[in-house]
């Protein structure tokens, strides 16, 4: 637990990234605390609301993992996780955020995540600002 009230904001951001296939797109889930992400990987029951910020996948609209970054559609999250198989019971964004984290790889993101990311500029998600909060250089 924080012993600051912003200590939790301050930790580093990860990305955890997979890619499903040789020639799909790289999907990204956002983790705010790698060190229950970590013992999550060797223990289930630890909640994901421990260390996922936000219940999303997001992929980059340019190339990779870099970039801006959008949230991936409800509809293109069964299709890339779950495809045709009708066996599969849970097609939900959360048993998808299950694959990425168990099947992906982590990376340090780019970002704070006291602050919000641009998602998608026309939904008026707000701007991005690491250096010094919303007033800076006003």
């Amino acid at each position: 637990m924080p012993s600051h009230p912003n200590e939790k904001d301050n930790l580093t951001t990860t990305a955890v990234i997979y890619k499903p296939g040789p020639h799909a797109a790289e999907y990204i889930v956002y983790i705010d605390d790698s060190r229950d992400y970590e013992a999550w990987k060797g223990d289930k029951s630890i909640a994901l609301s421990r260390f996922v910020g936000d219940f999303a996948i997001f992929k980059s609209q340019t190339s990779g993992h870099t970039g801006q970054v959008g949230e991936v559609s409800k509809q293109e999250i069964e299709t890339a996780f779950f495809g045709d198989d009708k066996n599969v019971k849970d097609k939900s964004v959360e048993a998808a955020i299950v694959i990425i984290l168990t099947h992906g790889h982590a990376a340090p993101a780019s970002f704070n995540s006291g602050h919000k990311l641009n998602k998608n500029p026309g939904r008026g998600l707000g701007d991005v600002n690491v250096s010094g909060g919303p007033n800076h250089g006003r």
